[in-house]
């Protein structure tokens, strides 16, 4: 079995229970791999999002972690990060009507507030408060992407 890959973007509101339905693409894909949870923990870096990841994609990103960590001198970054991802992971299990309740300490984290962005990035999907999606999508997302094409002169 390969490694299921997240793409599109989702619109959905995140409930008073802190309950969002995940996209049934990634429910389906959740199915196909046998598979009962996802996982759900915050980004590195300074964007305010949750990485969201199917089974597969989750095994990958422990493999790459501890792979691409080895040879790294400041072992107190690798803690740092190894803390961040793992540490503030949860599983998470759709319910019959496909949500999943963001932990509180996720949602605080990431800003959630009503309305909500699951955006495939490939080999994970992230969890945007709108707004915040829509500000990161045009101060980094659009010049970072222009830059791209033209290194890649697409």
């Amino acid at each position: 079995m390969g490694i299921s890959v997240t793409i599109g973007q989702y619109d959905y509101t995140l409930d008073t229970k802190n309950r969002l339905v995940v996209p049934p693409s990634y429910r389906e894909a959740l199915v196909r791999e046998n598979g009962s949870h996802f996982f759900v923990t915050t980004a590195l870096g300074d964007d305010p999002c949750l990485w969201f990841f199917l089974p597969s994609q989750w095994e990958k990103l422990l493999e790459d972690f501890n792979e691409q960590t080895k040879h790294i001198k400041d072992k107190s970054q690798v803690r740092a990060a190894r803390v961040k991802i793992f540490g503030s992971a949860s599983q998470v299990q759709a319910d019959e009507q496909g949500r999943i309740l963001v932990p509180h300490n996720l949602k605080e984290y990431a800003k959630l507030k009503k309305d909500v962005v699951i955006v495939g990035a490939g080999n994970k999907a992230e969890i945007w408060d709108d707004s915040k999606f829509q500000r990161f999508s045009k101060t980094k997302a659009d010049p970072a992407m222009t830059k791209l094409a033209k290194d890649l002169d697409l």
